[in-house]
């Protein structure tokens, strides 16, 4: 065998899109006690403004261990509460981050670098968090990102041709980098999303991640117009699905302020013809 015929002929590893560091998130119910548990991981990824958290799927089984003297209501809220005080106390490092409450610390682990920083922490984690981790429950697909991507594209092409907008396979390789992309205008990049997730936090994670792939190709292509999202909401038939679409308007709020366009709606052929006039721009 001529290995030096087999070099030649390899081809290069794309390098990893996202690197920075990552910490575990350490939950310590009683204060008096040395007993401790990792509930959560968080990220800090080079050139991003805010830090990646992944909690656990589920606080059943570590609310299990103290029966009625820690519901899993009581931990969420702490959670959440506590992820509020993170987010708001990140100043691009892992060192200095308040938790807002002694009962959650950070402890940093080191370097990470990934592809997919949601799959990288959900491994992470699950490592991590040892006899507490409980497999996520399966959620309805058919409301996901894919989803999305279907119904829109059907939706525009029900409007205009638009056919030489949408990126191939929604995968876009920019100077050594693979990125996940769906739409191209010429003079900017967008992503198409769902808000129709079950959980919220699903919905943030995924603007969060496509925020940061968008601005990245757009960085790297140096287009003239800013990046955009495309959200397509709840239709807001149940009050928990009003709340999700409030929180995610509120949430692509700030996306804006930080120099992305954003259109959100429930109705798929309305979010249609924003595409169609973002793509004329």
């Amino acid at each position: 065998m001529n290995f030096l015929e087999l070099i030649k002929r390899a081809s290069p590893s794309p390098e990893p899109l996202f690197t920075g560091k990552w910490a575990t998130l350490i939950f310590r119910p009683d204060l008096g006690s040395q007993q401790e548990f990792i509930v959560g991981v968080i990220a800090s990824i080079n050139g991003d403004t805010s830090p990646q958290i992944k909690w656990l799927p589920s606080l059943s089984r570590l609310s299990a261990l103290y029966g009625e003297a820690l519901t899993t209501t009581e931990i969420t809220a702490l959670l959440s509460g506590s992820e509020q005080a993170i987010r708001f106390s990140y100043a691009s490092t892992l060192e200095k981050i308040d938790s807002g409450t002694p009962h959650v610390s950070v402890r940093p682990c080191g370097y990470m670098a990934t592809h997919n920083i949601d799959l990288e922490l959900i491994s992470l984690l699950k490592r991590q968090s040892g006899a507490i981790w409980q497999e996520p429950q399966a959620r309805e697909q058919t409301m996901d990102d894919d989803w999305a991507y279907s119904v829109m594209l059907n939706a525009v092409s029900a409007i205009q041709s638009q056919s030489n907008l949408w990126i191939p396979h929604r995968t876009l390789t920019l100077q050594n980098k693979t990125l996940s992309v769906a739409l191209d205008s010429g003079k900017s990049y967008a992503n198409i999303i769902s808000a129709r997730y079950s959980s919220y936090q699903t919905v943030e994670r995924h603007i969060y991640t496509s925020m940061l792939q968008v601005s990245t190709a757009h960085r790297l292509s140096s287009r003239s117009s800013p990046p955009a999202l495309f959200v397509v909401l709840p239709d807001a038939k149940t009050s928990e699905e009003a709340l999700t679409s409030k929180k995610t308007a509120n949430l692509l709020r700030e996306v804006e302020d930080s120099g992305l366009m954003q259109f959100c709606e429930p109705s798929p052929a309305d979010l249609a013809l924003k595409l169609g006039a973002w793509a004329s721009l």
